[in-house]
């Protein structure tokens, strides 16, 4: 029996006591070292597993850098597994690893130190500044209404926040209302939905209005889990602005960027398959974020 996974992974995160949030808020430089565990474990021996891992941040992005990294494959006494590892068509670092059998678990590691500093003129490549929607993120009549009565005229930034706000305080966030699958117009008729999803709307949104807008993924440092938000572009100012509508606010130095695309499809962490004779499998992801510097 094949089954395909594809799932939206729940992190825990530690973050040093000794850290004050607000400091890493206020400061325009950071150094963080990320640590992050993906564990698969299978009740019964698996076949032929194949899984794609977006969890390592791209080299250079923005005023945001990767100085160093290690990834690793562990599964038992396992030796012939492969690894591929290639930039997608976003320019996102993407693993493809390939097992022609795990026993029980197999566990794959990424570790990174990752420097942000705002002084940095550097702004993240703009491929596509026409909106594009996907099967989550296509606007139904309800967003498109919504977003008509936001309208700003040719103002992309001031449009961007009102949209934040507005999905912000139109959905509440709830973990058991949506899944991965779940579409923006599906999220915003329930009014309820995690950071995915907000982003999802989000998008649909700035499209309905002739914005164009991708989806984040990446770490809020002092959240516990991975989170979501959303870039739109400005052609007035060639500039992309970076906006969490979750929290209702332009993103600063907490916020660590590990992919971005289309929608949440696009930039999922976890994703892949495997043949099983009736066994099941279980994911735990570990994550640990350590700010090495400040300033």
């Amino acid at each position: 029996m094949k089954v395909a996974v594809f799932l939206h992974d729940e992190e825990l995160e530690s973050l040093p006591s000794d850290v004050d949030r607000h400091a890493i808020a206020s400061a325009t430089s950071a150094t963080y070292v990320i640590h992050q565990d993906v564990e698969y474990r299978y009740t019964r021996p698996v076949t032929d597993l194949r899984q794609r891992l977006v969890i390592l941040p791209r080299r250079v992005r923005g005023d945001q850098r990767r100085v160093a990294h290690r990834f690793e494959v562990r599964a038992g006494q396992a030796t012939d597994n492969t690894v591929q590892w290639r930039t997608d068509r976003f320019g996102n670092s993407v693993f493809h690893v390939a097992a022609p059998q795990v026993r029980r678990t197999i566990e794959f590691r990424a570790r990174a130190v990752l420097t942000r500093d705002l002084h940095s003129v550097a702004t993240p490549a703009w491929h596509a500044p026409h909106p594009t929607v996907t099967r989550l993120t296509a606007p139904d009549a309800a967003i498109r209404d919504a977003a008509a009565e936001l309208r700003t005229g040719s103002d992309v930034p001031a449009a961007a926040v009102l949209i934040a706000e507005h999905v912000n305080a139109s959905i509440e966030y709830r973990h058991d209302a949506t899944s991965v699958r779940t579409t923006a117009a599906e999220a915003w008729q329930l009014r309820a939905g995690v950071c995915q999803d907000m982003a999802h709307v989000m998008i649909a949104m700035c499209s309905s209005l002739g914005i164009a807008a991708r989806y984040v993924s990446g770490h809020l440092v002092g959240d516990g889990a991975s989170h979501a938000w959303v870039e739109v572009f400005d052609p007035r100012h060639d500039a992309v602005i970076a906006i969490d509508p979750t929290h209702s606010r332009r993103t600063d130095l907490r916020y660590l960027t590990t992919a971005a695309g289309r929608d949440y499809r696009d930039v999922a962490p976890t994703a892949g398959s495997y043949f099983s004779n009736g066994g099941q499998g279980s994911l735990v992801v570990r994550k640990r974020i350590r700010v090495a510097d400040l300033s």
